[in-house]
Order: structure tokens, then sequence, then C-alpha cells
């Protein structure tokens, strides 16, 4: 019997707590597996930083609080998760936002179908604003939350280090990079699975409660 392959989502977190005991029920809520998660904090106060422990404690989730504040936009948390994954597959979950409970399927099954693609990204509920479903990705239409990534791309491409620490739009600045400099292959999978800001969505939160 084949394994299925496992997923390693990294999720940053800067000062706040509010928001992300909902992003990890979320992760609970996939049905795919195995999963591996972790989340990233940027060398918060101390209060805070053991409540973020709590809370990744209570859902059995890998912790790791950085040595020193880096204030990045979450670049540096981002890359030391990248880091410290070891899944064959990789994705990054902000800790304000949401997964709906069949994301990763048809995202993992579009990678193993075609090992050729570099990522698969799923399309966006925005903010209860807009939906962002664009083919190819643009700047403004993409968030870091819609892609997986092969594991074996990122580090060949970047070694684990995401170089875009001098911008706030490193996320996108990060998917530019890999899809329209480097070449990297990809493929849009058009179902409305990821939450961006689950806070303003009360019914998805209320079902992923």
């Amino acid at each position: 019997m084949t394994l299925a392959p496992k997923v390693s989502i990294v999720t940053t977190v800067y000062d706040r707590v509010d928001c992300l005991a909902r992003c990890l029920a979320s992760v609970k809520k996939l049905t795919w597996e195995p999963v591996e998660h972790i989340v990233v904090a940027d060398d918060p106060p101390s209060e805070t930083r053991a409540a973020i422990a709590t809370i990744c404690e209570a859902h059995a989730v890998r912790f790791i609080n950085m040595p020193r504040r880096a204030n990045d936009w979450g670049n540096t948390p981002a890359s030391t998760g990248l880091h410290a994954a070891d899944g064959k597959y990789v994705c990054f979950l902000s800790d304000d936002n949401a997964y709906l409970p069949r994301h990763l399927e048809p995202l993992v099954w579009a990678m193993e179908e075609d090992p050729g693609l570099g990522m698969a990204y799923s399309s966006c509920l925005y903010n209860a604003t807009r939906e962002l479903r664009l083919s190819p990705p643009l700047g403004a239409g993409i968030d870091l939350g819609q892609p997986l990534w092969r594991r074996a791309v990122l580090r060949d491409q970047f070694q684990d280090v995401l170089p875009f620490s001098g911008t706030m739009s490193w996320d996108w600045e990060m998917i530019r990079t890999l899809v329209y400099e480097r070449g990297v292959t990809w493929r849009h999978v058009d179902e409305l699975s990821f939450v961006f800001r689950l806070a303003v969505y009360p019914r998805l939160m209320a079902a992923l409660a």
C-alpha cells in the first residue's frame, strides 16, 4: 500500500492570539492526512508567547519561537518554518486565515498526477468582498495561502531561505520569482477552499469550530 504524501503547513504569527485557535482548528478539519503543522512566532512578548504555546499544545501543533524579532512581515518566520518542514509538499497559512476541509486533496492529487508541477493553487474567498480565482496568478490576485508547493522546488530554488524580507509584498514576490522568472510550472484548481480573514465569515467560523 502506497502511503499518502505528507503536507507541511507553516503558520506565522506576530503578536496576536485571538485568531490563531480558529486557524489551527481549520487545519484539524482537513480531510487530507498526514499533515504536519508548524507555528512560528516572531519573538512576541513573553505573555503572548506563553499564550501561543498553550494554544499550540492544545492542538498538538509544533511551536517554534524566533530567537529574536525579525519584523519583516513574516518572511523570516516563514523561512524558519520551511526549514523545519519535512513533508513532500508545503504551504503557508497565516494565523488569521483558514482552509476549508477539502482544500488539500485536489491540490495534492494535481501534483501527484504531474511530477513536473512545482505549484498548484486553489481559489480564495477574500475578505468577504470578492473571490480570487485568477489564472495565471497575478499580483493582488493571489494570496500566499492558496498555493501548495513541491518541497523540493523551494529547497532547490531558495535553499529554504526566502530572500524577500525587504518588502511587505514578499509573498507575491516569491510567487512571481518562481513562476515568471524561474519557470516553475503551476496549475490552478478552481475550488474556493482557502479563506482570507476567517473572522469576516461568521458562518464558516461556526462550521469550522
